[in-house]
């Protein structure tokens, strides 16, 4: 996959499952829907369409009316205790038939965009420890309630997750927060099993690094492949959906073969190509970028659905040589085209 990243906090593209958790749970403290949705221009009704899309900035709205109204205190904890692996669709699916939770932990990383992601998220072994890191992707002080609320909240879905997938067996060693300890703290133990060290330079979760290989209860190699496969194409939408950076995307995608090179394509959006460069830039991709995304894309398209040999698979693409096509090939994925074929 490659490791372009251009979501913004505005751009409407994830299911409001989160949201609706988050509504679901505090309704349950007497807190109405309509409250909780104040000023994200979201409906209750919308929660329960699949058509409605909803961005990370409602998301963090809805939190921060629930901190204002002040619920229980751990409530953070119940939202995301809430999120069982069957919330994501798919991204869910394909993390309930993988093979061991090292797979899982895998998918997880590389499919974090779907899921409304509020925090950054990166995975590590450490010294007969798996440790999960979070990081804050909104610019926050630590001190700022809505800091901790996304912290525990992330905590919460990451714990449920571990249960979902291994049971019982899957406990937590040690709980790291860089805020300070909150007033309600025995509710780590109570909520996630672990008492938490607060204070601490990085948020971290931390297990037993041999649950890593457990064989999963639902794993199954062939819907795991298959879901992730779809998992992939919806990662691929998303980063295509806004910004000018999609304009370029949509418009080498009209057609296949024929990409228009940087001036043509400033043309047509009636631009300078100084000022097309430097607003892809400013997005944090390029031209190149975005034209290796597209040939990847067409290259996996052609691959799954046609019978073209790789030497007319390179040709349709712009590649000189058949090998040169190969080589880019397995950078982008990671994967000869014969073997992703297969």
């Amino acid at each position: 996959m490659l490791p372009i990243d251009r979501i913004s906090f505005d751009d409407r593209i994830y299911a409001p499952y989160k949201v609706a958790t988050l509504v679901d749970t505090v309704a349950e403290m007497g807190i109405g829907a309509q409250t909780v949705l104040a000023g994200t221009g979201l409906a209750p009704e919308d929660l329960r369409s699949p058509s409605v899309k909803t961005s990370v900035r409602q998301l963090i709205q809805a939190c921060r009316n629930v901190i204002r109204l002040g619920p229980e205190p751990d409530t953070a904890f119940r939202v995301g205790l809430r999120m069982h692996i069957s919330s994501y669709g798919m991204y869910g699916y394909a993390l309930l038939c993988s093979e061991t939770l090292r797979d899982v932990t895998e998918l997880a990383v590389k499919y974090h965009r779907l899921a409304t992601p509020t925090v950054a998220m990166s995975f590590r072994e450490e010294d007969g420890e798996a440790v999960w890191s979070f990081e804050d992707i909104v610019d926050l002080d630590p001190g700022d309630p809505l800091y901790r609320f996304m912290v525990e909240f992330q905590f919460g879905i990451h714990t449920v997750l571990g249960r979902d997938v291994i049971g019982p067996a899957f406990k937590l060693e040690k709980v790291r927060a860089r805020y300070g300890p909150p007033a309600y703290r025995a509710a780590y133990r109570r909520q996630i099993g672990c008492t938490a060290e607060f204070g601490q330079p990085v948020n971290e979760l931390r297990f037993a690094a041999r649950l890593l290989d457990r064989r999963l209860t639902y794993r199954n190699p062939l819907t795991a492949a298959m879901v992730t496969e779809v998992c992939d194409r919806l990662l691929e939408d998303a980063r295509h959906e806004t910004g000018l950076a999609s304009r370029v995307y949509r418009l080498l995608m009209q057609v296949p073969g024929r990409f228009d090179d940087m001036e043509t394509l400033a043309d047509q959006l009636d631009m300078p190509p100084r000022t097309l460069r430097r607003r892809l830039q400013q997005e944090g991709t390029s031209y190149q970028e975005i034209l290796a995304e597209v040939r990847c894309r067409l290259a996996k398209e052609y691959l799954r659905t046609t019978r073209l040999t790789t030497e007319d698979i390179a040709e349709k693409l712009g590649f000189s040589e058949a090998a040169n096509f190969r080589h880019a090939f397995k950078r982008w994925t990671g994967k000869a085209p014969s073997e992703f074929r297969r």
